[in-house]
């Protein structure tokens, strides 16, 4: 009987499991399930994290990474279904009927209303997340706000992203950086374009201009603050900015759009993308644009210094057309669920007036063609790239000569990039792994007309390898550490470039971060390799100095012109041993930089000033006197150029210009690398579920930067050449009867002779009369202006950026950055003595804000006023200050989707009140700019 209990007992276990279980079949019988799918209303894509829930209950869901949701154990009933997502306006739907065991379908289209909280991105850690979990400070730029900004360049867009200084320098040229350090030929901001770096091969340098980055074919655009270094290597110091593009699945259809307005301006835009199959797409895309652009004008100083021929005097009008073309394909192959294949390339080509680190460039025909081949399986990512340059029949204007003839400026360089990453979670994904390799090629290929001498041996290669780890600590604190290794064949060594972060989220909104970063940036292929005649003064025949721009790769050094304690320089005029016994013909000696030395004859000086006054017409003498407040009339200039001659006109061969070095030979350094450590902390939350704020602190310190082109040759100059040569030109006078008898009847005494003839000695006056050569560099006349490292130099700054919706159709922004210096001397670079300035060539204070309004499917307008404090720039041949500005853009558009299913058409006028203002020295003054733009979609 026990054992008949037991067995009972034993058998009555899975008869109690069968009784559960029908029990609980029985109780879901009884409930009720609701499933579906969340997405955006303008385009379609996922929102993953919405919330779904039954209004009154704690019933509800959250949608997964594709949008889909489902709600199971709803009690039979009618509830209201509410749905949810940062940043979109509520969907609800009232008195929906839930039956007992009955299942519904509900898919909802959410509405932007303007705020994006916490979007997934993918740049600051090369692989996906929430903006919230990064470590770095991030904005996006989303489709809406891209498509309402009609501008030349898609780069116009991040005008008012926090962070970014950007300096308009044509009508479609812009140098964009974050935290400062701007150039003429800026590089300094990491541009990417679908993971691939679209800056110009060797030069590199960011021409936004031919970038495929186009409005029409923009997904979003992902701005990361601050060194990233660790993921991405050399060059990353100060931020990336990654433009993402539409995939033809994702976004299939054509677009058009034509653009048109001030500054004769014209743009057109195609898109077109489809699948062939299920598994294969592709997308073209193509643009033309063209426009008169700003205006440089004589009666402006600024911009004369710019129109004026260096090397004639001659009035030089830049070429003020403008015209681009681009064009793109795209093939994608979706191999598996989770396996795809892109293969993308294209061509641009431009014709603008630039600024360059070597002076203003024609562009005519400059552009480059790119590649690019993207694997992406799983966890595994791995691209190949290349860009090839090509400057068609472009030209430095500085470098036109006497004849008008220009030399060009060829450039058919090639970049080369391999990548390849690899992702891994471990325990149930509170460990991320990131571990990649990179190889990086630049070739350059001037045929000689940048890097001279060094076109044989310009070279950069680089490889690297990374890994980074993120580790969930706890529910609300993560870890992020990287450590990078890179090895290039310049300093042929390695650079290390670690990261910590740590980010802290007490509750979904909020987040809390503190980072740091050193990175690196090699010097750049015209800072090691240039080799330039930038500019050439022919003094008389056979006598020219040369102003050369040369790179530093392997320094430079005067060991040859300071030996036996003495300096030596080379003469450009026929100079005589000097009365104080230093020197012989051909050279001049100096017992110490602050020497000065009665070395240059005048009347050798005399001679060459004649030579290049008999060169000219009777009638630019006459007009140059006339000038000078003297109506002389021309049939007379024969007779005074006759009685002027070195013949008539006798200078005292005793009489010497006191001459001194305008600096001591100084030694250039073979160039390293400049480093950037970065510490960090940032906040960033949700107020209320209508205010966005965010901030940041930095401390940054840079050491062995990187200088523009400063001068390397010493000068042999003179120390007060008007006085002293006027003086003896008077005495000369004096001492020619036939001059002075003529100069009562054109009303010139013979001081007032002397001294129009000594104004006309400009030229030799600032060029000097020699140079001391470096031992590399032994040309006659030649004066190298070159880069060199310097300085130590630390600085903070804040960003702070606020958004408010005010409304699901009214949202405001504002922003402001401020940096704690813009311009350090050679004290605060720890170079006391070296008289060296750097410049951020950025303000220390910039203001943005606005509001944007927007009817979903109607009308919408915008407003936008940024402020600029006035700062000092120095950047090559572009020295000065920039002016405090403020401008004010603003924009409506309105879509008739309604009434005509895609078509749309927007409005921007920038700068709308026309305040003429100049953005960077060199740039032409900037005024208003209205373009309207009609797009249309199928």
């Amino acid at each position: 009987m026990k054992k008949l209990r037991t067995n009972l007992g034993m058998a009555g276990v899975p008869c109690l499991m069968m009784f559960f279980i029908f029990t609980a079949i029985g109780f879901a019988q009884d409930k009720a399930t609701l499933i579906g799918s969340v997405t955006d209303s303008d385009d379609g894509s996922p929102l993953p994290g919405a919330n779904i829930v039954l209004v009154g209950t704690t019933i509800g869901a959250a949608s997964s990474g594709s949008g889909n949701f489902t709600v199971g154990n709803i009690p039979p009933g009618t509830y209201t279904v509410r749905v949810s997502f940062i940043g979109y306006e509520i969907s609800e739907t009232a008195d929906v009927v839930f039956s007992a065991g009955e299942t519904i379908t509900m898919n909802f289209s959410l509405v932007l209303t303007g705020i994006q909280f916490n979007p997934i991105v993918a740049t600051a850690s090369r692989r996906p997340e929430k903006a919230l979990d990064a470590p770095a400070s991030i904005s996006v730029i989303e489709p809406k706000e891209i498509t309402q900004y009609v501008a030349p360049s898609s780069a116009s867009i991040l005008a008012n992203v926090t962070g970014i200084d950007m300096a308009t320098t044509g009508i479609d040229r812009r140098e964009i950086v974050m935290r400062g350090f701007n150039n003429a030929f800026s590089g300094a901001a990491y541009i990417l374009t679908d993971n691939r770096r679209a800056a110009v091969p060797s030069l590199d340098v960011n021409l936004h201009s031919i970038m495929p980055n186009m409005a029409i074919d923009l997904e979003k655009v992902e701005v990361v603050r601050g060194p990233g270094s660790a993921l991405y290597g050399a060059g990353v110091d100060a931020g990336v900015i990654h433009y993402l593009t539409k995939s033809p699945f994702e976004y299939p259809g054509t677009t058009v759009s034509f653009s048109g307005g001030e500054r004769s301006s014209f743009a057109g835009h195609f898109r077109h993308a489809a699948t062939l199959t299920e598994n294969v797409g592709f997308k073209v895309t193509g643009q033309y644009a063209q426009a008169d652009d700003w205006d440089y004008l004589l009666s402006d100083p600024l911009d004369a210094a710019q129109v004026i021929n260096p090397i004639n005097g001659d009035t030089t009008f830049f070429n003020r057309d403008y015209e681009k073309i681009n064009v793109n394909g795209n093939l994608e192959f979706r191999l598996s669920d989770n396996t795809s294949l892109i293969a993308n390339g294209g061509y641009s080509t431009l014709k603008a007036t630039l600024l360059s680190g070597i002076g203003t460039l024609q562009a005519d025909g400059y552009g480059y063609t790119y590649g690019q081949l993207r694997l992406r399986s799983g966890s595994l990512f791995a691209q190949a790239y290349l860009n090839k340059n090509k400057a068609g029949d472009s030209f430095v204007y500085a470098q036109t000569q006497r004849d008008g003839q220009v030399r060009p400026v060829v450039d058919n360089s090639i970049v080369l990039n391999l990548q390849a990453q690899y992702d891994l979670e471990l325990g149930d994904g509170k460990e991320q792994l990131i571990f990649g390799v990179d190889y990086d090629r630049i070739s350059p290929d001037t045929e000689t007309t940048i890097f001279g001498i060094n076109e044989e041996d310009d070279l950069i290669s680089e490889a690297g390898v990374y890994v980074q780890s993120r580790t969930q600590i706890s529910n609300r604190l993560d870890l992020t550490a990287a450590l990078r290794a890179d090895y290039n064949n310049i300093e042929e060594d390695f650079q290390f470039s670690p990261r910590a972060a740590l980010v802290f989220k007490p509750t979904p909104q909020h987040s809390f971060r503190a980072t740091y970063n050193r990175a690196y940036a090699l010097p750049g292929s015209n800072s090691l390799f240039l080799d330039i005649v930038a500019r050439r003064t022919d003094l008389a025949p056979g006598i020219s100095i040369i102003e050369k721009g040369v790179g530093s790769k392997n320094g430079w050094t005067f060991n040859t012109s300071t030996q036996g304690g003495v300096i030596s320089a080379s003469s450009v005029l026929p100079i005589p041993a000097g009365p104080l016994g230093f020197g012989t013909t051909g050279f001049l000696l100096f017992p110490n930089a602050d020497a000065e030395i009665p070395y240059v004859p005048w009347s050798a000086v005399y001679g060459i000033l004649y030579a290049q006054l008999s060169s000219l017409s009777n009638e630019e003498i006459a007009a140059g006197l006339k000038d000078a407040g003297f109506d002389v009339d021309p049939s007379l200039i024969p007779l005074f150029l006759n009685l002027l001659s070195p013949q008539s006109l006798v200078v005292d061969p005793l009489k010497f210009a006191t001459t001194k070095l305008d600096m001591a030979p100084v030694n250039i350094e073979p160039l390293k690398s400049t480093i950037t450590q970065s510490f960090e902390v940032g906040y960033k939350g949700l107020i209320g579920e209508k205010v966005l704020f965010a901030i940041d602190g930095y401390y940054t310190k840079k050491n062995n930067f990187v200088s523009g082109v400063t001068q390397i040759s010493p000068r042999v100059v003179y120390t007060d050449f008007q006085s002293e040569f006027t003086a003896a030109l008077d005495t000369a006078i004096q001492n020619n009867g036939s001059l002075v008898g003529l100069l009562p009847a054109v009303g010139l005494t013979t001081g007032q002779l002397a001294a129009i003839i000594s104004g006309l000695a400009e030229d030799l006056e600032k060029l000097g009369v020699g140079v001391v050569h470096t031992d590399q560099e032994m040309t006659p006349g030649a004066i190298l202006g070159g880069y060199r490292n310097f300085g130590n130099v630390d600085f903070w700054g804040i960003d702070a950026a606020l958004q408010i919706l005010a409304s699901n159709r009214l949202s405001f922004f504002g922003n402001i950055s401020y940096v704690s210096d813009d311009l350090f001397d050679d004290k605060e670079l720890e170079e006391p003595g070296s008289g060296i300035l750097l410049a951020l060539n950025a303000t220390k204070l910039k203001l943005k804000g606005g509001f944007n309004y927007n009817i979903p499917k109607g009308f919408s307008f915008n407003s936008a006023v940024r402020y600029t404090d006035g700062f000092p720039v120095r950047s090559g041949p572009y020295i000065g200050d920039v002016k405090s500005y403020m401008i004010w853009d603003v924009g409506a558009g309105f879509d008739f989707s309604r009434a005509a299913s895609g078509l749309r058409l927007d409005v921007t006028v920038q700068n709308v009140l026309d305040n003429k203002h100049r953005e960077f020295i060199g740039a032409p003054q900037i005024g208003r700019l209205a373009l309207a733009r009609l797009t249309y979609s199928r």
